[in-house]
């Protein structure tokens, strides 16, 4: 659960990061992924071979991604009303995820539930990074 926590983080915030005309930067002690970005798409792999794509129309974000360390594939979608961004997912496993984001000045905070039974508070920062509280 907590790689999928920096990997929705990392997703969340790689819009910011492509808005501003600038590469997604890592998390603290982890090396960058190779990305490249066209318009409204980005996409990213990393050195373990793991990647995603992030793509975006309108107020509707478009998430694909492969994580190489477990061999599934998910996808998730979004869609934004102001500043809170209601979303969805599914992993190749049949795990299926709910959560809602807001942003709050240079902060996130995720409330998320997966079908599982997990429950997480993700709150994401630009200087101050991430922080993740399991219920």
């Amino acid at each position: 659960m907590k790689a999928a926590a920096l990997t929705l983080c990392l997703l969340l915030l790689a819009p910011l990061a492509q808005a501003a005309g600038e590469p997604p930067l890592p998390f603290p002690g982890l090396p960058p992924a190779a990305c490249a970005w066209l318009a409204n798409v980005l996409a990213c792999m990393d050195r373990d071979g793991s990647h995603y794509s992030v793509a975006t129309l309108g107020h509707d974000t478009y998430l694909r991604g492969f994580d190489a360390a477990s061999g599934q594939r998910w996808a998730q979608t979004g869609t934004r009303y102001g500043r809170l961004t209601f979303f969805s997912g599914v992993s190749s496993d049949g795990q299926v995820w709910v959560g809602s984001s807001r942003g709050i000045g240079w902060t996130h905070i995720s409330r998320f539930s997966s079908s599982s039974g997990g429950q997480a508070k993700l709150t994401c920062g630009r200087v101050s990074g991430c922080s993740q509280q399991v219920r």
